[in-house]
């Protein structure tokens, strides 16, 4: 069964692109009966399921075993009870650290970049990855490698090594998507809406955060898979160019030495509570376009009344000719696309989710637009023509669930893990056949309550045409994503470590020039950059125009052409060529605190002389091999290291926390070669580490103060 998160991102997107294809011309009238409508088609003939042996191995391993001889090929895929629903609730990175590095981390016989080489020399592959109720091994191979590749893959379920580099990449993974997890803002919605529906400490809906990717060990992988992966709890579907008996000893042998010991864990989805009613923002300033999302909880796959709650859902919102889509881009033409769908879940209560993405002027009316569709089908029976064309479209799509023996197996397989019945499908496309207008209407008022939806929006609420409190009592989420702890303990500041480091700082502002520092009103610097990046070294040239305290024009050119970058206080864009994209709040302020550190720290030294801002005097310290005097200082509330000569006329450097492509970093940055621009004394030179290692460098060639700029640089 598809996940809610696949599962919205794909109806979304095909919601739009359909959207698309429709002409803007379409009359504000009910869709006319066209000839595609009356064609009519014979019915679909009898889909010949493949034998399927299942066995069980006596240490208690499960297997579905399928002969398949269209291709030379073999697949696997085991699945162990556990999950996500099994994480520690205090643990909540571990599931998805586990995934990578079961995999990465290789085995006890070789390691996972000799498996690596191993599987792309003979064209096969393993994956593992760790899903809600259980975890994934699988395989794919040529049939005449099974000799090569079944042993290494025995292991990836019964030994696994965990080794620590490929954990400590793993998390580096980890905290990267972290960093950028508010960049998308579908992905923002999807997230904050499954803790509305769930809870947010629910195993559907839980967060971690970087001290939790920090505070997950080794040991903790090892204990988890000693707990959780055994026999007893894997059921394994092979499938393809095999001898039914033959593979059944092969299997046998290469899990003969996995063997349980002891009762096996009990693994129970958590009990789910109803959420209550509300309302519900989450601010990004930087899209043009409010995300709405509506729901509440709806059943399980199984449940009786599903066959008329997924013929219920299609009508509502499944497709283009659904309620939803007509009413709120049709005839009110306020979105591209909108709709709605029940994702029921294989041993949990799904929900119903309906959705669209307005302009922010139409959020509340479009949001009560899909209200009242969702009151009007409690209301009245649905048409003869809208249950058969949602029949259809079921029905016409179910033998394309059974078009490879890969998509049979695998449903197969997920049936038994979950207790079903292996002609699940069969019954319920039987029982969708036989749904009337009557059942409909009947789950309809029993499952869809208006007054009784959640409902989030994210997006810029300056711009709501109506405020959100029309549609009940509004509650804010802070999206904000937390730093990690630091290690690091600062003295807490007196009033004697603030005089001393803010007397530092004005000494430092001095010997760069005072009284040029304090006349700056704007200036333009002229320079190049180069970075390190995987595919090697980047050459940059640039001229930036900066206008404290927070506006930033940025030409550079780069071997892909000129790129423009522009902050303009909380916003920022990108510009290449005629394409303009904005970019997401974090880099505005990656953006502002770097104007501030650039060029030797010139604007937080005029800043100290200004007395806009203090600095704390932390103690003596070496900087790069040379004495130094530590001072913090706080830019936008985050703490910055500076590190000044010992005679505290120069930044030899600072220190700052960041978001770079690895997640958050110390980077550490290192000034030299001081030189006379336009009557100040500055660096011409800096270097950025990070862990020691020099990602990029950068050289001042000219500054000028006061030069003035365009103000139309400034405007999108």
């Amino acid at each position: 069964m598809m996940s809610f998160a696949k599962m919205f991102k794909r109806a979304v997107a095909a919601s739009a692109f359909l959207a698309l294809a429709v002409s803007t011309a379409v009359a504000a009238q009910a869709p006319r009966q066209t000839y595609v409508d009356k064609l009519q088609y014979p019915k679909l003939n009898p889909i010949e399921a493949p034998k399927v042996v299942r066995e069980t191995l006596p240490n208690g391993l499960r297997l579905i075993l399928v002969e398949d001889h269209q291709l030379p090929v073999i697949q696997m895929r085991a699945l162990v009870r556990g999950g996500v629903i099994a994480e520690p609730a205090d643990k909540p990175a571990m599931a998805d650290l586990f995934g990578e590095v079961q995999r990465t981390g290789g085995v006890k016989s070789m390691t996972g970049d000799q498996v690596d080489d191993l599987l792309e020399s003979i064209g096969a592959s393993i994956d593992t990855s760790v899903q809600q109720s259980f975890g994934v091994v699988s395989a794919k191979m040529l049939a005449e490698t099974l000799g090569k590749v079944l042993p290494v893959y025995a292991e990836f379920l019964m030994d696994p090594a965990f080794s620590q580099d490929k954990i400590d990449l793993a998390k580096t993974h980890l905290n990267s998507a972290i960093s950028r997890r508010n960049d998308d803002v579908m992905s923002i919605a999807r997230r904050e809406f499954l803790k509305l529906m769930y809870g947010p400490q629910s195993p559907y809906a839980r967060q971690y955060e970087y001290d939790d990717v920090d505070g997950t060990t080794r040991e903790d992988l090892v204990a988890w898979h000693r707990r959780l992966y055994r026999p007893d709890t894997t059921i394994l579907a092979v499938w393809g160019d095999f001898k039914t008996a033959e593979m059944k000893d092969q299997l046998a042998k290469a899990f003969a030495a996995w063997q349980a010991a002891g009762p096996a864990p009990v693994v129970a989805p958590p009990p789910i509570a109803p959420p209550k009613p509300s309302v519900n923002y989450a601010e990004k300033k930087d899209v043009e376009q409010t995300t709405v999302l509506m729901g509440q909880l709806g059943l399980r796959l199984d449940d009786p009344d599903y066959p008329a709650v997924n013929m219920l859902s299609e009508i509502l919102g499944g497709s283009m000719s659904s309620r939803i889509f007509i009413q709120v881009r049709t005839l009110k033409g306020l979105a591209y696309g909108a709709g709605g769908f029940m994702a029921p879940a294989y041993d949990h209560v799904g929900a119903f989710y309906f959705y669209t993405a307005t302009k922010p002027a139409s959020t509340v009316e479009a949001t009560q637009t899909m209200l009242e569709e969702i009151e009007k089908i409690r209301e009245a029976p649905v048409t003869d023509e809208e249950l058969r064309k949602a029949k259809e479209g079921y029905l016409n799509g179910y033998a394309f669930e059974f078009d490879s023996t890969d998509k049979i197996v695998s449903r197969l397989e997920t049936y038994e893990f979950y207790g079903y019945p292996a002609d699940f499908n069969a019954r319920l496309r039987d029982a969708v056949e036989k749904v009337t207008k009557d059942d409909i209407l009947r789950v309809a008022k029993k499952y869809l309550h208006p007054e009784a939806l959640t409902i989030l929006a994210v997006g810029n609420a300056e711009h709501f045409g109506k405020p959100l409190s029309e549609l009940g009592t509004v509650n804010t989420i802070d999206i904000t994503i937390p730093g990690p702890t630091p290690k690091e303990v600062i003295p807490a500041a007196t009033p004697e470590n603030l005089k001393a480091g803010t007397d530092l700082l004005v000494s430092a502002a001095k010997a760069a020039g005072d009284a040029r520092l304090k006349a700056v009103k704007d200036f333009t610097t002229e320079g190049s950059n180069t970075l390190k990046t995987p595919m090697g070294e980047l050459e940059l040239k640039g001229k930036t125009v900066v206008v404290p305290p927070s506006r930033v024009y940025a030409e550079v050119t780069t071997p892909m052409g000129q790129m423009v970058q522009v902050l303009d206080g909380d916003k920022a864009w990108l510009k290449m060529g005629p394409q303009v994209r904005d970019l997401p709040g974090g880099a505005s302020a990656e953006l502002r605190m770097g104007i501030m550190a650039d060029n030797g720290c010139m604007l937080i030294l005029k800043d100290a002389l200004e007395g806009k801002i203090q600095g704390q005097a932390i103690g003596k310290t070496t900087f790069e091999g040379q004495d130094a005097q530590d001072v913090l200082v706080k830019i936008e509330g985050q703490p910055v290291r500076l590190y000044l000569s010992a005679d505290g006329k120069k930044v030899l450097g600072l220190k700052r926390r960041t978001n770079t492509a690895e997640g958050p970093a110390d980077v550490v940055t290192v000034f030299s070669d001081w030189k006379p621009f336009d009557g100040l004394t500055l660096p011409a030179a800096a270097v950025e580490k990070v862990k020691g290692e020099v990602k990029g460098s950068s050289t001042l060639t000219s500054l000028k103060v006061n030069a003035g700029f365009d103000e139309g640089a400034f405007k999108k």
